[in-house]
């Protein structure tokens, strides 16, 4: 059997009674994470903006599935695109996989969730398409490997729109292991997600939105009968080669059928790349350690893995996205205001002449032992020296969240509350807490009726 078909066939036979409480559990938490900034992200003038163009392209007619944090309810491949730009559009709040430098949940979600609502999915099986979507995702980022990113690749683009394929069949209950592994297949051959067009624009956050809807289309192509190759993954031309320089095929079938991968899926506290996240609480432990006001800091020095320093390591942002996406910014932002928030995205504070002075100060390198541990870790050592000579430095391997240091619920919830107060109302923030807690109690169409506008 080949890797492909071998992924296709656990995702078909994947029942929820074969899973664990602790799972469940963990699907709860990345449910909410993942709806809590998807209405977060409908709030952005950009999603409106996708939202508008696609009603002038006729995609206002009444369907079954919400666009969230709208009143809209629309065709699935429709939603499952807006709900994926929404997701992405928190803004890099969503979870992570070190894997892949990807974002699993915003693959899975968005077209599971717009395909649940229309079959009117149950709790159990919503939870049984989440695991299958992220392992799916998370088992081709891993097989790709970080030189898919470094040939311009993005994961966002390329592994989810496989997660949307097969979370959709899932949820929908399809149980041939030949649909899954044709819809896979359809997947990957309109996978996407060119770094260079999209860093640091728009184009960004419709890297999820353009998988998922494709990934949608994929399964139910599908379930059509329409077929693509056998092997579309490991194949000499299959998508792997295409993408990566440093392809890993054992990490596509080794361990399948153990613990689902969604286990070590990260989440962030952070509006800002997973990929600062480490530096940014060491660069808070240090600043503690030094006991000196920013102002004396006259020196700040980073070593982390490559794509920090060297995808990340642009100063001096002008925009929330790039701001978002500069660990210099980030740093000095967790030099000067012991952490990170939505605030520190606004235009205002990106010019502050005092954050811009400690970016100017700023020296990141690639430090090779630190290089080496991923996507076990996204870790990065800080040191600050301050005008009197005095020194301290910090090292932080598995930032709060990450794969390792994992958020419990209750940690989950109130990243939401924080995030949706005085943005939705309090009464829908509880009950999307709730829903998410008693799954699979809570059936698909509950939980979106909750992150419908007037729902």
């Amino acid at each position: 059997m080949n890797p492909t078909a071998a992924l296709a066939r656990w995702a078909a036979d994947l029942r929820y009674d074969d899973l664990s409480a602790d799972l469940v559990g963990r699907v709860r938490g990345l449910l909410l994470d993942h709806l809590g900034v998807a209405v977060l992200g409908s709030t952005r003038d950009h999603h409106r903006r996708w939202v508008s163009t696609e009603l002038r392209m006729g995609g206002g007619e009444p369907g079954l599935s919400t666009v969230v944090g709208t009143a809209l309810r629309v065709a699935p491949d429709r939603a499952a695109f807006l709900n994926g730009v929404a997701g992405s559009s928190g803004p890099n709040l969503d979870d992570v996989w070190h894997g892949s430098l990807g974002h699993p949940g915003v693959g899975t979600f968005p077209a599971l969730l717009a395909r649940g609502e229309e079959v009117r999915a149950s709790g159990r099986a919503l939870v049984e398409a989440a695991v299958v979507g992220y392992e799916v995702t998370m088992r081709i980022g891993t097989a790709l490997g970080r030189s898919a990113f470094d040939r311009g690749w993005h994961p966002r683009g390329g592994c989810n729109a496989a997660a949307a394929a097969v979370a959709s069949l899932k949820v929908g209950g399809e149980q041939r292991a030949e649909v899954y592994q044709a819809a896979i297949g359809l997947a990957v051959n309109a996978a996407a997600g060119v770094v260079g067009a999209a860093y640091f624009s728009d184009a960004w956050y419709a890297l999820s939105g353009q998988a998922s809807r494709e990934g949608l289309l994929a399964g139910l192509a599908a379930h059509a009968g329409l077929r693509a190759t056998d092997e579309p993954l490991a194949a000499d031309r299959g998508y792997l080669a295409a993408a990566s320089d440093e392809v890993d095929l054992d990490s596509l079938t080794e361990g399948l059928g153990g613990e689902p991968m969604l286990m070590l899926a990260g989440q962030k506290l952070y509006p800002s790349s997973g990929a600062t996240h480490a530096a940014l609480e060491a660069a808070m432990t240090a600043r503690a350690e030094l006991g000196r006001d920013a102002a004396e800091i006259v020196e700040i020095n980073g070593w982390g893995f490559r794509e920090m320093v060297d995808v990340l390591g642009r100063a001096h942002p002008s925009t929330a996205l790039a701001a978002s996406m500069s660990t210099p910014y980030v740093v000095a932002c967790g030099v000067r205001d012991g952490g990170f928030e939505l605030s520190h995205l606004d235009p205002g504070r990106i010019a502050d002449p005092e954050l811009a002075r400690l970016q100017s100060v700023t020296r990141l390198a690639v430090d090779d032992r630190l290089d080496r541990m991923p996507p076990r870790h996204l870790g990065a050592r800080i040191q600050l020296v301050a005008r009197d000579g005095r020194q301290a430095t910090a090292e932080v391997l598995a930032a709060s969240g990450h794969a390792g240091n994992p958020l419990e619920f209750d940690r989950v919830a109130g990243k939401v509350r924080r995030l949706l107060a005085g943005r939705w109302p309090e009464a829908s923030v509880e009950r999307l807490v709730d829903g998410a807690a008693a799954l699979p109690a809570t059936d698909v169409e509950a939980l979106m009726r909750v992150v419908r506008l007037g729902g």
